[in-house]
């Protein structure tokens, strides 16, 4: 018997240890059929299983935080009198193991399952396809981490995700919205911290998001609260960036909040237009709520949709984070009080980088600024200190636009 091509000794109880992420490998002396178990009972998978009658080989993995017993048992195929037991003390799993809500900037929701021990994942769409294969530590930058994928055929590797307490940030080929069967790296937001108590839901955020069809693209900036005990939500519809305290009444827009599909989903429907309708969550980013939704807009022409909104705080603090873009780069999002700065690795390979002077879009909205030069393309921002995000304005050559950085 070896773990891991080493050959191990049982300790005084027979069993022996092993560690997520470690294949065990056994030869039986008679050919043998096979079966296993685990207690707590599933705590255990398995991965790169070579089983026959002469060799039972697998990768093993802890699903929980807690050590496990995994039990291997060999039974001679000619005399099923003769059996053993091969018991491992397997240790706890890495707590950042397990799965996480993604919400893509293609305007879909899916699930990545993370793995540190194994250094796997697996991304399972929309519609239940689900894609695996490895990631590894990113060699350039600590605290990143580089997907593998065959869907990503760009010169320079962009794949990439960095990890907060129970958050995810980071980009992945996913489908291009409204194009099937096209693939092209873009940011994504997950969490396994939403919020379920529908009082918690309250805050008032700062919103920022994209409208995909196939061919073209829009923006979005808003202010919207939820408010009474999570019931309602108010969104400010100015052409104007306008907080929801200063919104002429006319533009203020009411949503009834209800319970959605899943515990943590919440369902909201314009009071005066039932088409104007969809769901959000809010995730818990470093003690923070933030506000996340994606889908599509049921109201014609039925846009695919991605929104992630701070929350509203009168603080700017010094920034400085890591993150994708939606042309596929990765790189660095820093702010201070008056300047916003990025260099950006870009899929050809090549780099580059912006820097751009900040001001006050809104008088009413302390979260958000303007990049006001020296480039002509504006570009919005904003961040809490832990999560930054840019958006492209909505007239010209970067509406749609979107970068998503987790400090770094």
């Amino acid at each position: 018997m070896t773990v891991n091509g080493n050959a191990v000794d049982a300790n005084g109880s027979g069993q022996y240890a092993a560690k997520p992420g470690d294949t065990v490998t056994i030869v039986p002396n008679l050919g043998s059929d096979w079966s296993s178990n685990s207690s707590p009972a599933g705590s255990v998978s398995l991965r790169k299983t070579d089983i026959s009658s002469l060799k039972w080989s697998a990768q093993l993995a802890n699903e929980t935080t807690a050590a496990s017993v995994f039990t291997v048992t060999a039974k001679a195929s000619a005399n099923s009198a003769q059996v053993k037991d091969i018991v491992f003390n397997v240790s706890a799993g890495d707590a950042r193991n397990g799965q996480y809500k993604v919400f893509a900037t293609n305007g879909t929701r899916q699930t990545l399952a993370l793995n540190f021990d194994t250094m796997s994942y697996e991304m399972t769409d929309e519609t239940g396809n689900t894609v695996s294969d490895t990631f590894g530590s990113d060699l350039s930058e600590a605290g990143t981490y580089l997907f593998k994928s065959s869907r990503n055929t760009a010169t320079a590797i962009n794949t990439r995700f960095r990890l907060a307490t129970d958050t995810v940030v980071g980009s992945f080929p996913f489908q291009v919205a409204k194009v099937p069967g096209t693939y092209a790296v873009q940011p994504f937001v997950a969490s396994r911290a939403l919020v379920t108590a529908q009082p918690a839901l309250d805050g008032i955020y700062t919103r920022l998001g994209i409208n995909l069809q196939a061919a073209t693209r829009d923006s979005n900036i808003r202010q919207v609260q939820v408010a009474s005990g999570g019931t309602v939500v108010y969104m400010c519809n100015e052409a104007a960036i306008t907080s929801i305290a200063a919104c002429p009444p006319a533009s203020l827009l009411t949503y009834n909040v209800t319970a959605g599909s899943a515990s943590d989903a919440w369902n909201i429907a314009n009071v005066n237009d039932p088409l104007d309708a969809g769901a959000f969550y809010i995730a818990r980013v470093a003690g923070k709520n933030v506000y996340l939704s994606a889908g599509t807009n049921p109201k014609p022409p039925n846009d695919s949709v991605f929104r992630i909104g701070l929350a509203e705080s009168a603080t700017w603090p010094v920034s400085k984070t890591s993150g994708g873009d939606t042309s596929g780069a990765w790189g660095t999002l820093d702010f201070d009080a008056t300047t916003y700065s990025s260099v950006l690795a870009r899929s050809d390979a090549t780099a580059s980088g912006f820097t751009a002077n900040l001001s006050s879009p809104s008088a009413t909205i302390s979260n958000l600024r303007l990049f006001t030069g020296p480039s002509s393309e504006f570009y919005f921002g904003t961040q809490d200190g832990t999560l930054s995000v840019v958006v492209g304005a909505r007239s010209g050559p970067v509406a749609g636009y979107m970068q998503i950085g987790l400090v770094r």
